[in-house]
């Protein structure tokens, strides 16, 4: 175990390397309609850096000097009882992280980063590749993740599933004909605009009323003089609003809705279970791997650890929100969430029983800790509830 040839993130970056040779090869060989300059699009998703955060052996053990000793540890980072209190479900009755666990939290902050140096190899790689065939000047390049940092924050070890900017937040990195270098746009945008944006820039439509998110292309490409610009792509923003018409145009905010999935608890101590050995065994829910056995475990399956435990969610972690954005705008720069108990998958989580609220100055509360909801503007948080619900209640081309 642990070489190119099966650590997941190699095995996804190599393949995708090849099958984009393959492709380019095909094309300028008569194997496409549009001869050499046939497209293609290539989806490449790496499992790091997710659990149990394991990084290539080739990794392991490597920290630079510059690099910070723990995890990032703002205000919300293993907070009290009392700072949690007016907050939904787990988030208030955690127990405070010990030493072990945050031990645990740092191992995985570390770990997670040595699995990033082999995510930084992919994007080289494919770069590299892209440049080589001499298509990387008319080529598109989007990175970005699925959820955001979750490393102690509220006292929850790792994972995701929460409302909070450390859960929701991903980074957007494009590159391509038209997108000039350093240029930033701050409007909102979520992984559900993708499709309608890879569309766009394939100059396709999106299908007819099926598609909640809006194409990010005129938002992307602030240099519309740029000769590299492919015609297809060029047809797509021809057939939109005026650039500036359509930035102006854009929303405001962004709708959250996410359902309990399981408690996913994670505990540190009692592991009494199958030790880890990275990378001779095989994974391991370990944070110290050069051990022997690995050591700093958590988890109930296959360390079989039982105590000193951290629920990631409850029952009660449905929720519906809209984060906005704006300082300036009618609703500031805030997170509006209501919450729902219940098990989508034993009865329907409505939302028309919501039983727990939470309201966040972001601009003055970054770390959302300190919720408004009970004293609040009535009218204001009544036109929130408003337009979360028809934002709930959208679809396709009726969402904003």
């Amino acid at each position: 175990r642990g070489s190119v040839l099966n650590y997941t993130t190699a095995v996804v970056g190599n393949s995708s390397i090849q099958w984009i040779k393959e492709v380019v090869s095909a094309a300028r060989n008569g194997g496409g309609d549009a001869g050499e300059h046939q497209p293609f699009f290539a989806y490449i998703a790496p499992k790091s850096a997710h659990e149990p955060f394991n990084p290539a052996p080739w990794y392991r053990d490597h920290w630079d000097p510059d690099w910070p000793a723990h995890e990032p540890r703002p205000a919300n980072w293993n907070c009290s009882a009392e700072s949690r209190a007016n907050h939904h479900g787990n988030i208030a009755t955690a127990p405070m992280m010990d030493d072990d666990a945050s031990r645990v939290v740092t191992d995985v902050f570390k770990n997670r980063w040595r699995t990033l140096m082999s995510v930084d190899d992919v994007i080289a790689g494919v770069i590299a590749t892209c440049d080589e065939l001499g298509i990387a000047d008319e080529t598109y390049f989007i990175f970005t993740s699925d959820h955001g940092f979750q490393l102690g924050e509220f006292n929850i070890l790792m994972d995701k599933r929460q409302v909070y900017d450390t859960n929701t937040r991903v980074h957007l990195l494009a590159r391509g004909p038209g997108i000039a270098a350093g240029s930033t746009f701050s409007a909102p945008a979520t992984l559900v605009d993708l499709a309608p944006t890879f569309l766009g820039l394939a100059g396709l439509a999106s299908p007819s009323g099926a598609m909640d998110g809006r194409s990010l292309v005129p938002l992307l490409l602030n240099n519309p003089d740029d000769a590299r610009i492919p015609q297809p792509t060029r047809q797509h923003l021809a057939a939109l609003d005026h650039p500036t018409q359509y930035r102006r145009e854009w929303r405001e905010e962004i709708f959250l809705e996410y359902y309990f999935v399981d408690p996913n608890v994670k505990c540190v101590h009692n592991c009494t279970g199958q030790p880890g050995r990275f990378p001779a065994g095989g994974d391991s829910w370990c944070g110290d791997l050069s051990a022997e056995p690995n050591a700093e475990c958590w988890g109930m399956s296959p360390q079989g650890c039982n105590q000193d435990c951290y629920p990631t969610e409850s029952t009660a972690n449905n929720f519906i929100a809209l984060r906005h954005v704006d300082e300036r705008g009618p609703f500031g720069d805030t997170l509006y969430a209501e919450f729902q108990t219940g098990d989508q998958n034993l009865k329907n989580v409505d939302f028309r029983a919501v039983d727990f609220v939470e309201f966040y100055d972001v601009a003055a509360d970054p770390w959302q800790m300190n919720n408004l909801a009970k004293s609040a503007d009535p009218a204001l948080l009544r036109r929130l509830h408003d337009k979360l619900h028809r934002w709930f209640a959208c679809a396709g081309n009726s969402c904003p």
